[in-house]
């Protein structure tokens, strides 16, 4: 097993990032990932004004797969997160949703799979992966944006179990990640989660001839998730939606009246992030309800 090691990071997604390790489809691979601050918020009530944010969100990576070819799919499952044992955060105005007064950089302990919040709330972990992408097939994406690569996705789905399924853009595919989070809910609101560093463990494949698969595109053991992300909420969500309408008339048979009113009485259309500069939004669909035939 290959492991990519925390220093080899880069902040955006693009054709032109040199691979910093080499494997090939069916492999499994260790990505060691820091924080999204860089390892910057080592001290509960620092001083924010002592961040360089231009170090956030750094993506560890990128990995070539030398099969990957544009136009191929890459399953990506997640077998493994292991995360520290403390973590950051960091709430500001003007930042996130909410009003807040003044910045509040903090540190929270993990014990026992539990975040120890203050005033003795306990919240359990579910350690996710925050960023993970390839790169686009021109230009580049800072690693704080989500988009049809992947990127800053922010699904809190993203954990161990879960497959993504990611184009192909440029030969190599070049797929990097990082940004973990011991806990984020829907949204991410306060413009962040409990950052975590940690490690990664994947086994990748490239899959050829399927453009069944509405990439980004998630499977965890219960439901089929589709993702878009875009600016504006409102595009944001009819693009989720219809990536998972077309998907259902494809696997389950379905007309598109039949799987437009399904999807009205089961599907779960949520927002998974409203605070980077493209916002995302998903829908999410159970598994077997349909008859749908999926072949990973």
């Amino acid at each position: 097993m290959q492991t990519i090691q925390k220093e080899r990071v880069h902040f955006a997604f693009c054709p032109e990032q040199p691979p910093q390790a080499r494997g090939r489809s069916g492999e499994i691979f260790l990505f060691e990932c820091q924080d999204c601050y860089c390892g910057q918020l080592n001290e509960d009530g620092m001083d924010f004004s002592q961040m360089d944010m231009s170090r956030n969100n750094p993506a560890t990576g990128p990995l070539y797969i030398e099969d990957a070819m544009p136009g191929d799919i890459l399953r990506v499952e997640i077998l493994d997160i292991k995360i520290a044992a403390e973590g950051a955060m960091c709430a500001r105005d003007g930042a996130g949703v909410y009003q807040i007064e003044g910045c509040h950089c903090r540190r929270f302990s993990v014990e026992q799979g539990e975040i120890l919040f203050d005033k003795g709330i306990r919240l359990p972990v579910r350690p996710m992966i925050g960023v993970i992408g390839t790169a686009p097939a021109q230009g580049s994406v800072p690693s704080t944006w989500p988009g049809e690569h992947g990127g800053n996705l922010d699904i809190r789905e993203l954990n161990a179990g879960t497959t993504l399924y990611l184009p192909v853009n440029v030969p190599g595919a070049l797929l990097s990640m990082g940004d973990l989070h011991a806990l984020q809910g829907d949204g991410e609101t306060a413009i962040c989660a409990l950052e975590m560093e940690g490690q990664v463990t994947v086994k990748a494949d490239v899959l050829k001839g399927r453009k069944d698969i509405p990439t980004p595109f998630l499977t965890t053991k219960t439901h089929y998730i589709t993702t878009a992300a875009d600016p504006s909420l409102d595009v944001c969500n009819v693009k989720a939606a219809r990536k998972m309408h077309r998907f259902l008339q494809e696997h389950a048979g379905l007309t598109d009246a039949q799987a437009g009113l399904l999807l009205s009485l089961a599907g779960d259309l949520r927002v998974s992030q409203v605070v980077n500069p493209a916002k995302g939004c998903m829908m999410v669909f159970p598994r077997g309800l349909a008859g749908e035939q999926f072949d990973r």
